[in-house]
């Protein structure tokens, strides 16, 4: 039996505990695992020592020659497969690139992100509207492109020139170009 491993379990015991719960002798193994500073013993009873939390730490910084044009395919590729398929369920996986798919790409095609505006984002939602999609829909597909466009923001690769918020809605029902907040 692993007693290392039965007394991280355990993390405080006395050797007749650990004795009787692994049924063999346990002195010497305890006092391997003392010598090697993996327990103490303090009142009568084996402990395993408090792990002090790792000070160290690292700041990384993206370099400004990092940001580079990408087209907006290709971030919703990337965005599809290095966030969205990792970090999401499947039903989420589905509508994302349902949204894209239908509402997002067929009006940004050929656009590179870091060139997408207040004028674009206006037209896809737009044709949001001509479409006769529902308020939530609206609101999903409008708040999505806005994570799209954060997330390569956030790691580096576009710069922070188109900054919008959607707004929560307060009745189901309404929802408007004025529930988009520009930030200039």
């Amino acid at each position: 039996m692993n007693i290392e491993k039965l007394a991280r379990h355990l993390k405080e015991f006395t050797l007749d505990e650990i004795e009787m719960i692994a049924e063999c002798d346990c002195k010497t193994e305890l006092e391997h695992l003392l010598s090697e500073d993996k327990l103490v013993f303090e009142q009568g009873k084996y402990k395993i020592p408090e792990e002090k939390p790792d000070s160290n730490f690292e700041l990384f910084v993206i370099p400004k020659n990092k940001i580079t044009p990408i087209k907006i395919e290709d971030a919703v590729a990337y965005f599809m497969k290095e966030y969205v398929k990792k970090y999401c369920k499947f039903e989420t996986y589905r509508n994302y690139n349902s949204i894209f798919n239908f509402n997002i790409l067929p009006y940004l095609k050929g656009y590179f992100l870091n060139n997408i505006g207040t004028d674009e984002i206006k037209t896809v939602y737009k044709a949001c509207i001509l479409k006769d999609l529902k308020p939530r829909r609206i609101k999903n597909t409008m708040a999505l492109l806005n994570q799209l466009i954060k997330y390569f923001q956030n790691i580096g690769i576009i710069e922070k020139t188109c900054n919008f918020q959607v707004k929560r809605l307060t009745d189901k029902n309404q929802f408007s170009i004025n529930r988009i907040i520009f930030e200039v």
